[in-house]
This record gives structure tokens, C-alpha cells and sequence, in this order.
């Protein structure tokens, strides 16, 4: 008879037992571990057929180029194209470099109460080359003859003059100067009488224009007038200045009033147009001698002009200004000046005390010129540039 084998753990099982066989048995037990399952394989599950995991296909014609933490200037730039066309490499741009620091501010200073001439202080200082944008200068008690009018401009300060002989009247000013940081702003003052041109210094630079940055005009110390002209015109053709201070004397005056509407029509033609021309008595260097009491048959005055030369690429537009007695604000609306180059006035019926004198001193482009009334025909006109923001 064939035994089956036995299972080792069985053999430990009937080994337990006869060694303790001494001991009573309290029932017979049959220990077995459980069964093996039978045709149970456990395997990892299958991969999906079909179904293949790959990386996003680049988009055709596109190359991505790793980035870089700079470019100098002139380095090729890569450009992503649009599917199916080709890379495009864009031409090298110019930058410009921004306008300097306080470019094209506008600056103010206004004070009332002063007499004969002081410095009013400008809301914050310039930071270089100015030029006016507007002035108002005007008699606190009632109108005098003249001896002293002007605006000049400094770095922290505007200094303003009004007076007739003794300079005790007060009044009260304001000025308005766009600054132009970069320009230098130059003076020259002379001598002479009636309407006379002066010649500015230098070789006009080119491919540039003048601005009018401040004037002052003086007649001779002790002494006054009546007003019946007053100009300053800025030529950067003729690199000059022309400048008029008249009162009746020396004057020929007849057919004036006929001629000046047509004069006024073209602002080519300087009012009033029938005057004489003075002559340059003492040159640029006119400050340190006495002021004439006359210059051939006209009343002496010694002027200064402050102007600055700035590149026509600044200008953005050139503006005229024209008006009467009844028409004092014509800026068109939208209208803007940034720089004055010019202006006259000129009483036509005869000369006349001075009550107060100004041009856009507003920023509107108002005009005052006249004594204590309006009822005084007068025209004026002016010329102004827009600047480039």
C-alpha cells in the first residue's frame, strides 16, 4: 500500500502531540492552513491598447527660442510667425530721448503793491532758457505818464517795472514764462528814438526761430511821457529786434488812421507803418551812460530785449493775434501760446496817460492798453508759437 506524503505541517502538528501525551486531550483538533487558491494569478493591469502618451507637437513654422536676460542694441530678434508664414525680423527702432526734466512748464508770478520796479518770486524756478507766454502791468490808482515799463525774467524771479517820473505809484503785475530747459536766453539793450531796429549778436543758428523771453523799456530819469506806440518784434530772418516807444513828439501822423486797417490786415507790416526810424545811439552796451533826453527830433529811451533762439522742431504751430478797442480776447478757442515772438499798440487818435499794459496775461489771450477809459480808438496785434509737448 502506497502512504501519501505527509505535509510539514501536519508533521508538526502529530510531533506536538506525542510530546505531550501525558497530558489528556480535551478533543481532537485538526489544524490546516487554508487551501492555495487555485488558478488565481494576480497581475498588474494592462496597459490601454491603443492609447500612446506623447509630448504637444510644436505648431509647424514656429521656433521658440530659449529667453535671454538681454538684448544689447542691434541684436537680431527672433519673432514668432503665424502658422505657414515666415519669420519676420522687425528693422531697428530710433528711441528718442525724452525732453528734459521741467520742459514746457508754465510759470507764474504775480504781486500787487509794488512801486516803480521789484522782483516778484516765480511759483518754482526755472530750470534753464524761458520764454513769455503772457504779461500784465497795470496802475493801482488811476493812469500816469510813462518812464518805465518791462518784464525781465531771472532764474527764481520775474522783475517787473511800471512808473511815471517819481516812481511812488503802485501797481500790480503778472507774467506768465514757459520754461526751456536747454535754451539759453540773451540780452541786448540800446539807446535810440522813435522805431529803430537793433541787431542781435552772433550768426542765427540754423534751421531755428527767436522767442521774446523779457523787455523793459526807460526814458530818461526825472522825465515822462504820454504813450502813443509801443513794439517789440523778434525777426529771426534779419536776426533783429525791432522796438518802438513813441509819444507825440517828433511824430508825423497824418493819414495814420487811414492806413491802419489795412496795415492791421497783414501781420507782415509793423504799426503804425508811417513812422521814422531812430537811430542806435550807445549800441548793446547802453547800461552804464545816462539815458538822452531826446535822439535826433524823437524822445530818447533805452530798451532791453531778452530773446532765445529754439529748433523750428519745437514749434508745433505759429499763431497771429489782431485786435481794436472793442476787441480785446480773440484767442481762437483750443488755441494755445507758449511763446511769445511779438507785439505792438498803438493809440490812433493821439497819445495818451497809461493805465496798465498786458497780452494774454491771463492765458486767454486778452490785451489791455489804455488810460482810465476805453473810449480811446486803439489797435494791437501780436504774434505767438505753440510748442511741442
Amino acid at each position: 500500500m502506497r502512504v501519501p506524503p505527509l505535509r510539514s505541517s501536519t508533521l508538526s502538528i502529530a510531533l506536538l502531540l506525542c510530546l505531550g501525551g501525558g497530558a489528556p486531550a480535551a478533543a481532537q483538533v485538526q489544524v490546516t492552513p487554508p487551501a492555495e487558491r487555485s488558478g488565481v494569478q494576480v497581475t498588474p493591469p494592462p496597459e490601454r491598447t491603443g492609447v500612446q502618451v506623447k509630448p504637444p507637437a510644436q505648431r509647424s513654422g514656429v521656433q521658440v527660442a530659449p529667453p535671454q536676460r538681454s538684448q544689447r542694441e542691434g541684436a537680431r530678434v527672433v519673432v514668432p510667425a503665424q502658422p505657414n508664414r515666415r519669420v519676420v525680423v522687425p528693422a531697428q527702432a530710433q528711441v528718442q530721448a525724452p525732453p528734459p526734466r521741467g520742459h514746457l512748464e508754465l510759470h507764474r508770478a504775480q504781486i500787487q503793491g509794488l512801486r516803480d520796479n521789484g522782483p516778484a518770486a516765480l511759483d518754482k524756478p526755472l530750470p534753464g532758457g524761458w520764454a513769455m507766454a503772457g504779461f500784465e502791468l497795470r496802475f493801482l490808482n488811476g493812469d500816469h505818464k510813462l518812464r518805465r515799463i518791462g518784464v525781465l525774467g531771472e532764474e527764481r524771479f520775474a522783475r517787473l517795472a511800471l512808473a511815471d517820473q517819481n516812481g511812488d505809484d503802485p501797481f500790480r503785475g503778472r507774467v506768465l514764462l514757459t520754461s526751456l530747459p536747454g535754451a539759453k536766453v540773451q540780452q541786448v539793450t540800446a539807446d535810440g528814438g522813435g522805431k529803430f531796429d537793433i541787431r542781435l549778436p552772433g550768426q542765427a543758428p540754423r534751421d531755428s526761430t527767436l522767442v521774446l523771453s523779457g523787455f523793459e523799456f526807460r526814458r530818461a530819469d526825472g522825465s515822462d511821457a504820454n504813450l502813443r506806440n509801443v513794439a517789440v518784434w523778434l525777426d529771426p530772418e534779419r536776426n533783429i529786434a525791432r522796438v518802438s516807444l513813441t509819444d507825440d513828439q517828433g511824430l508825423d501822423f497824418r493819414g495814420l488812421e487811414a492806413s491802419l486797417g489795412a496795415m492791421a490786415a497783414s501781420m507782415l507790416v509793423p504799426l503804425p507803418g508811417l513812422l521814422e526810424t531812430g537811430s542806435v545811439v550807445a549800441g548793446t552796451r547802453a547800461t552804464s551812460r545816462a539815458i538822452r533826453q531826446n535822439s535826433g527830433q524823437y524822445r530818447g529811451y533805452r530798451v532791453t530785449v531778452q530773446y532765445a533762439w529754439i529748433p523750428n522742431s519745437q514749434v508745433a504751430s505759429r499763431g497771429g493775434l489782431a485786435g481794436t478797442d472793442r476787441s480785446r480776447q480773440p484767442l481762437p478757442g483750443g488755441a494755445r501760446i507758449d511763446a511769445l515772438q511779438g507785439f505792438e499798440f498803438t493809440f490812433t487818435n493821439s497819445d495818451h496817460h497809461l493805465l496798465g499794459l498786458g497780452l494774454n496775461g491771463d492765458g486767454r489771450g486778452s490785451a489791455l492798453f489804455q488810460d482810465n477809459n476805453t473810449d480811446d480808438p486803439m489797435q494791437w496785434y501780436a504774434s505767438y508759437l505753440t510748442l511741442r509737448r
